[in-house]
């Protein structure tokens, strides 16, 4: 398939800088083609781990391609989701991404569940907490799950994507076997002081925070996609969002702990 240059490829780098961010719609590199059809070629090609200065490319070289021919990308190119495979050789967003996003995830995770289970054997009265089989079940299930965003997020992502109700029955029924296993499996495997335990939590709360506050001001989960001679458009503030991802896990666990307070006070 003769492809020629496309416009986009002239002239000097410049930016797609828009605080708006309408200018960073992907359509703007493909206009001929049908919306469809770069839609669903963005999205395989994202689930592959494709970087976005090369789906960019691709997009550019099909643009260029049915303007010039007038033929449309589906029968010029075919399946979007076979050509985004197609095309997909090369390294990927994964290889060279800091995964301290998924450790400031987990630790998170972690810091929220010892800070409430040392807050409810506070409110007890017990100077002790004991560790049951239902704490280990809980804390096996966050790493489990971690692991699995870690090491398989392509597979996992792909799934939530092409059965979303099945998956949040998988979540529901994952949410449920952790409260199961801290009401059914109460049996005390260990004692350990409380005040050690709501210290991890804190310490695991403010070090999740610390590295999604590292990754996020690092730009590490941002990947525009940009036309040929585009630059990275100029990186903003955090902003109100930014600033409650980073701090959701704190959020919710004073939230929760100040309930647990005032169901206590009231009963």
């Amino acid at each position: 398939m003769n492809m020629t240059d496309s416009g986009h490829r002239q002239g000097a780098p410049h930016a797609t800088t828009d605080p708006a961010g309408d200018t960073l719609d992907p359509q703007r590199l493909a206009p001929h083609v049908e919306q469809d059809w770069v839609d669903a070629f963005i999205l395989e090609q994202r689930l592959l781990g494709i970087p976005g200065d090369r789906i960019g490319d691709a997009l550019a070289e099909v643009e260029s391609h049915v303007n010039d021919s007038g033929e449309g990308a589906l029968d010029a190119f075919g399946d979007p989701v076979a050509y985004a495979r197609e095309v997909a050789a090369g390294p990927r967003v994964d290889d060279d991404r800091d995964p301290s996003w998924i450790f400031g995830l987990g630790l998170g995770l972690a810091g929220m569940n010892l800070t409430l289970f040392s807050t409810h054997a506070w409110i007890d009265g017990e100077g002790r907490m004991a560790l049951t089989a239902g704490h280990l079940v809980v804390l096996g299930l966050v790493v489990a799950t971690l692991a699995l965003l870690l090491l398989r997020s392509e597979a996992f992502l792909r799934f939530v994507l092409q059965r979303p109700w099945v998956s949040l029955g998988l979540f529901v029924l994952h949410f449920s076997a952790m409260v199961g296993a801290l009401f059914l499996l109460s049996t005390p495997v260990a004692h350990v002081p409380t005040g050690l335990v709501g210290a991890a939590g804190v310490l695991a709360l403010a070090a999740g925070t610390i590295m999604e506050w590292r990754s996020r001001t690092a730009g590490q989960l941002e990947d525009p996609i940009l036309g040929p001679g585009e630059s990275r458009p100029a990186r903003g503030g955090l902003g109100w969002f930014g600033w409650l991802t980073i701090l959701l896990f704190p959020l919710i666990t004073l939230a929760m702990v100040g309930l647990s307070l005032l169901v206590a006070r009231l009963s």
